[in-house]
């Protein structure tokens, strides 16, 4: 293993022995470090993040055909916004963690929170699907369905339960927790991989505030387009063939 990573970037030769101690920069000229919360630009960017994910959450159910009534929509995307959210948060506190576990380490804040956001939008996606599949079998509900299992002549869609639509969302969240926790893990085992790739990723951008545009706003956009438009795909309910 630690040869092959020698062999993809000279830099960390006798950087494996720590998880992320990969001391040599990438070249002769030394790259500014990007902090995620550094000054008033920092917190402008978590704003146009966030009307980014709202836009995009917007496009998808007005484009979606049958198109759900909104009332239902913003039920089911408030699962969305409350797990992005809580992940976000989340992916800021490793960035951190991780940038500031070794003040030596080449990959700084937004290296580290760049590889977070594409591992959990690619592997964690896949990892939320399964739990969510798991919990629907054990706790025995159907994801974005907030009416009785009975016939009771009430249109669940026009009057929903909200009791239950809330028992979704910290279910959800729950979920959300975990993938985090087996993606910490991921990127705990390899770090020396991952450092190498989120460098290589992030620090041909030179100016730290450029870097920050391309960690918290271009590839979430590009990234959460698809992880909203496939997570929203199972989370909203899926009527059985009976109900057709």
């Amino acid at each position: 293993m630690a040869v092959a990573l020698a062999a993809m970037d000279p830099s960390l030769r006798g950087g494996l022995a720590a998880p992320w101690s990969t001391r040599t920069p990438l070249d002769a000229t030394p790259v500014k470090h990007c902090e995620i919360l550094g000054d008033k630009f920092g917190l402008l960017v978590q704003g146009v993040l966030f009307a980014v994910v709202m836009g995009t959450l917007a496009l998808k159910w007005w484009l979606e055909k049958p198109r759900r009534q909104l009332k239902v929509f913003i039920l089911d995307s408030s699962k969305q916004i409350v797990g992005a959210g809580a992940i976000h948060v989340m992916n800021m506190l490793c960035a951190i963690i991780f940038a500031g576990a070794d003040q030596a380490t080449v990959a700084d804040e937004c290296a580290w929170y760049w590889v977070n956001i594409m591992v959990d939008t690619t592997f964690g996606v896949l990892v939320c699907y399964w739990l969510l599949k798991c919990t629907e079998k054990v706790l025995g509900y159907d994801t974005g369905h907030y009416g009785k299992k009975a016939q009771t002549g009430i249109d669940w869609a026009q009057s929903p339960d909200y009791w239950k639509w809330s028992q979704q969302i910290m279910v959800w969240c729950l979920i959300v927790m975990a993938m985090k926790t087996i993606v910490v893990a991921v990127l705990f085992v390899g770090a020396p991989f991952w450092i190498w790739l989120s460098v290589r990723a992030t620090h041909w951008i030179r100016n730290p505030q450029m870097r920050l545009l391309f960690v918290m706003v271009f590839t979430p956009t590009c990234m959460n387009m698809f992880q909203f438009c496939v997570t929203d795909s199972f989370l909203k309910y899926q009527k059985k063939d009976s109900e057709v």
